[in-house]
């Protein structure tokens, strides 16, 4: 689905965000990237989703290069993606009900299902008091569930969250891992870059490390009879 392939970043005042990195994720994968404030994680997930290009390598998407495509053939991948973006990318001067319903409408999404959906994700969620909330007077909580929402919705074939749990209790962070979780179950390839230890510990899925914008480590999931391996 997705090949990261000796791909460095190198930004205007010289910072390497990321380095000679090899990435892929198979068709249906659930992988964690983990790392260390600094470590290139949120690079990495710019340039998958082609908001920023490399400086060098090529990153490849079912095998067409996000670098040569035009910006209709993006406009077509991104809508086949669900973004949970840690800066929420939220719609100002709209509620809550109305960002989650906007993201599935630009998709042809019958009008039924939109608001069966927003109804569905808001309350599991626990933003159904909300709803008909400005997003402006939602807290930072309140708004990461939001953007989590509002991507799911879709039911997208791809998933990019970003730190997707970093502002939420123990108990809400499960409820957005779950969603991931049964995303994932129905097919959709799902990629979640974090730092929460509380995430990954409970994670039998791949798991990719990044220190210095490198790829340290690549533990495989673990497999039904307990195993994993590592590379």
């Amino acid at each position: 689905m997705i090949d990261v392939m000796g791909v460095t970043k190198v930004f205007p005042n010289g910072t390497r965000a990321v380095q000679d990195l090899d990435l892929f994720v198979r068709e249906g994968e659930m992988l964690f990237v983990r790392g260390k404030s600094g470590a290139g994680k949120s690079t990495l997930f710019r340039l998958m989703m082609g908001m920023t290009l490399p400086t060098a390598g090529k990153i490849l998407i079912e095998g067409c290069d996000l670098a040569a495509m035009n910006r209709m053939r993006l406009r077509a991948l991104r809508r086949r993606m669900g973004v949970i973006f840690q800066d929420f990318r939220l719609i100002r001067g709209h509620t809550a009900r109305e960002n989650v319903e906007l993201g599935m409408r630009v998709l042809g999404i019958s009008p039924r299902v939109i608001r069966k959906r927003a109804v569905e994700y808001l309350d599991y969620l626990e933003l159904t008091e909300k709803a008909n909330a400005d997003v402006e007077t939602l807290s930072w909580g309140q708004r990461q569930r939001l953007a989590a929402a509002r991507a799911l919705a879709r039911e997208p074939e791809i998933i990019l969250a970003d730190e997707p749990t970093g502002n939420l209790d123990a108990y809400l962070s499960q409820r957005v891992l779950d969603l991931l979780l049964k995303a994932h179950a129905e097919g959709a390839t799902v990629i979640v870059v974090t730092h929460a230890q509380s995430v990954l510990d409970q994670s039998a899925f791949r798991i990719a490390t990044l220190e210095e914008g490198r790829l340290i480590a690549d533990t495989e999931a673990v497999d039904q009879g307990g195993g994993a391996h590592a590379t």
